[in-house]
């Protein structure tokens, strides 16, 4: 009988430390008074409680996702390809990168207009801030920086008459 190989979907990586987004994002979840924040949000945000036509994403997850903007000083643009790349993101909000999918940047500008023409941004950045606070946390607004690509200028090849 010969040696079987582990199949693929039985293999695992090895036991190692956890990635440093992971590890913020587990100390945010700690951190934040959700359900306060979700208090403040609910008589204004109803898209989740629709009886009619396509049901609008959950409160938490809008939520979550305008704390992830607000944190790592995010556009819209950007937010929607933070949760699109990174798993760890997309099970922070409550979803899963393609199912369902997560808000689209209009859906997130959508909410986040309504959240500064509810409750204005200065109130609910005043939250995150206590949060923190209470929690005995110095932080700053990070940023999700991506490589830039450049094609670079061709330099001519020796002896092909190119000046």
């Amino acid at each position: 009988m010969a040696d079987q190989q582990p199949s693929f979907l039985s293999m695992r990586w090895p036991s190692a430390k956890a990635p440093r987004r992971a590890e913020s994002l587990k100390l945010l979840e700690t951190v934040m008074p959700w359900d306060e924040l979700e208090a403040k949000l609910r008589p204004h945000y109803q898209s989740d409680n629709r009886k009619t036509g396509r049901k609008g994403y959950s409160l938490r997850m809008m939520l979550r996702c305008w704390v992830l903007a607000c944190v790592w000083n995010l556009s819209d643009g950007a937010l929607e390809n933070f949760l699109l790349d990174s798993l760890a993101a997309a099970r922070f909000i409550g979803s899963d990168p393609w199912d369902p999918r997560p808000p689209s940047a209009s859906a997130f500008r959508n909410f986040r207009n309504l959240v500064r023409n509810a409750l204005g941004n200065r109130e609910m950045r005043l939250a995150i801030d206590l949060a923190f606070i209470n929690a005995g946390i110095l932080w700053r607004q990070g940023c999700v920086v991506d490589p830039v690509f450049r094609k670079m200028p061709r330099a001519p090849v020796k002896g092909s008459g190119e000046v």
